[in-house]
């Protein structure tokens, strides 16, 4: 009778393969349980990859996408809540301005205070930040858009000082506004962004809003060459012609008033920019729960067949190191007996 034997090195070092490699076993079905998904993808995809990956990727835009247009709508709702805070100052001024039919000096006086206020206020406004970026200068958000109040009166006083009526100091103030780039007027003086094409911004496939409102646009200039009209008054203007004062006012009111149409129809503008980001973020947060389920379901584990698993491989590391101490307790004259 043949019989096999190992020393007690060797039969230490098997004992020890053993106990690693069923503690290894213990911990990874451990870490399944704890996070419910299986530790080897490789070897629930059959090493075909490839889907997941994919997943992966479509996960990683989708989140890119829902952030842009996280940003977008911040964007946007800031400039819903400029244009409503400068319609708040402005409106009823315009209105007032183009229908008062009796100037006295002190109302003059009161007017051309208050509408001072405005202009200034109304350019503060326009040089706003929102997420320490300016929303009014195009691309440039670093770049304050606007000149303050008192540059552009500068401007706007040393062109129509020498005029003596309210029709061609109107005419003068509306054509610098209106001037294109290198004709000397609002854009190449008092505005600092970018003009050109509008930034776009891709909020979902296929989708994308663009940020077409700066301190350029014909809305924003249209209510300032109103606001400037009466505003240039303060300089000394016409003084002492009553009746030239009151036709410029009315005549500023009446151009406040189209501004504040203008205005509206930008803010309707940008609410069809919200909308549109406001449907690409549904759209995309349902894709991406799709896309994280598809995910969940090829990785997660199956926590009955885990639990099973490490009933089974606990046994096992019992079993072990009941025979490791039976093993440790044997003597010689109890092997010779």
């Amino acid at each position: 009778m043949t019989l096999n034997s190992i020393g007690d090195q060797a039969r230490a070092y098997a004992l020890q393969v053993a106990s690693n490699r069923i503690k290894t076993t213990l911990s990874t079905l451990t870490q399944e349980v704890a996070s419910g998904q299986v530790a080897d993808i490789g070897q629930r995809v059959g090493g075909n990859t490839r889907a997941l990956n994919e997943i992966e990727s479509r996960i990683q835009i989708a989140g890119q996408l829902r952030e842009n247009g996280k940003d977008a709508g911040v964007r946007l709702q800031a400039v819903q809540d400029m244009f409503g805070a400068i319609r708040l100052s402005t409106t009823d001024l315009g209105l007032a301005l183009a229908t008062d039919s009796f100037y006295s000096q002190a109302m003059k006086d009161a007017r051309s205070t208050e509408i001072g206020n405005a202009f200034e206020s109304v350019i503060q406004q326009l040089n706003g930040t929102n997420s320490n970026r300016f929303l009014m200068s195009g691309e440039a958000s670093d770049v304050v858009p606007l000149s303050d109040a008192a540059t552009i009166l500068d401007s706007l006083q040393a062109i129509v000082a020498p005029m003596t009526t309210a029709a061609d100091i109107a005419q003068a103030i509306s054509d610098w506004f209106d001037s294109p780039v290198g004709g000397g007027g609002f854009l190449d003086t008092a505005y600092h962004g970018t003009l050109g094409q509008p930034q776009r911004i891709t909020v979902g496939e296929g989708v994308a809003v663009e940020m077409q409102t700066t301190g350029a646009s014909g809305p924003v200039r249209d209510l300032l060459k109103g606001l400037a009209t009466a505003a240039i008054l303060n300089r000394g203007v016409l003084a002492g012609d009553a009746d030239e004062t009151k036709a410029l006012l009315v005549t500023a009111g009446t151009l406040m008033m189209a501004g504040d149409s203008a205005v509206l129809g930008e803010m309707g503008r940008v609410g069809l920019a919200q909308q549109t980001v406001e449907r690409a973020q549904v759209t995309g947060t349902t894709t991406l729960n799709t896309l994280e389920r598809a995910r969940t379901d090829i990785r997660s584990a199956d926590p009955f067949e885990t639990a099973a698993a490490l009933t089974e491989v606990q046994s096992q590391l019992e079993s072990l190191y009941a025979v490791q101490a039976r093993l440790a307790n044997l003597k010689l004259v109890d092997f010779l007996r």
